[in-house]
């Protein structure tokens, strides 16, 4: 079993495939195990990595600051990968975005799924008024997980951000919650990254950014999407109606073309 040491902790990684890399970064309450229909297809064409963060998975917990972009790069060190395409769902996309800012040369492009920032900066009335509705989740979660506990908080959260799945996928997914329920139990999150954040800086990214948001997404979510598109100086916006947050699950047949686009080569100038 892969594990690479990090100052104070350790992370675990798998690596499955032959030929390009692409290193898949996890949903904030989930593991590598929320990959794997993932990993069935595309470990045919592709070297594929993925990794627990820290406080999730196989990873070590954390009890001080540690640097996340330092994490992904002692990973991808670890794995051999010297330069990859990177796909981030939810709060990896976050983390995937803040590595291009630091190590551009070591990225072909990034492909963000349902990018999690958290508030807006300079917000629209239209990005304030979706930013009420994701805080009342989020006071509503926070309610739940003090009076009914992990699993039924759990099961709340799956149906807010995730409504399109249904049967064994929408199991998958509570269960990578309750398993990795030490991220929304801790009072500190532990991570810190460029500073300031990501989300300030998306028109000082050099690295192709594809950006993918379901239409059955938290419109928060939707309009990060549209303004990380619109600020990033080399971004494409994808669409898919049918999506929610996690849309391997809910529009796998969508999810699957647009990691296919993103890891398809760039055509030749001349």
């Amino acid at each position: 079993m892969p594990f690479v040491d990090v100052p104070d902790g350790y992370l675990y990684f798998e690596q499955h495939g032959a030929g390009a890399d692409v290193v898949l970064l996890n949903g904030g309450l989930a593991d590598v195990r929320m990959w794997a229909s993932t990993v069935a297809w595309l470990a045919e064409t592709h070297r594929v990595t993925t990794w627990d963060y820290r406080d999730t998975g196989l990873s070590s917990p954390s009890y001080r600051a540690h640097d996340e972009i330092a994490d992904l790069a002692a990973v991808l060190d670890a794995a051999g990968v010297r330069r990859a395409v990177l796909v981030g769902v939810s709060d990896g996309g976050r983390r995937a975005l803040g590595f291009a800012h630091r190590h551009p040369a070591r990225l072909v492009r990034v492909g963000v799924v349902g990018g999690s920032f958290g508030e807006f900066p300079d917000s629209t009335a239209a990005e304030e008024a979706a930013r009420v509705v994701m805080r009342a989740h989020f006071a509503r979660h926070a309610e739940i997980l003090e009076n009914d506990g992990i699993p039924a908080a759990a099961e709340n959260d799956v149906q807010a951000w995730c409504p399109a799945v249904s049967g064994d996928d929408r199991r998958l997914l509570v269960g990578l919650e309750i398993a990795n329920s030490r991220v929304m139990t801790m009072p500190v999150h532990h991570g810190a990254e460029l500073e300031p954040p990501v989300k300030h800086r998306f028109a000082e990214l050099t690295v192709p950014v594809s950006v993918l948001v379901g239409g059955q997404d938290f419109d928060g979510t939707q309009l990060w999407g549209h303004r990380l598109a619109t600020q990033a100086p080399y971004a494409d916006l994808t669409v898919l109606p049918d999506a929610d947050h996690m849309p391997m699950f809910s529009a796998p047949d969508g999810f699957r073309r647009f990691v296919t686009d993103v890891l398809a080569p760039a055509p030749a100038t001349s």
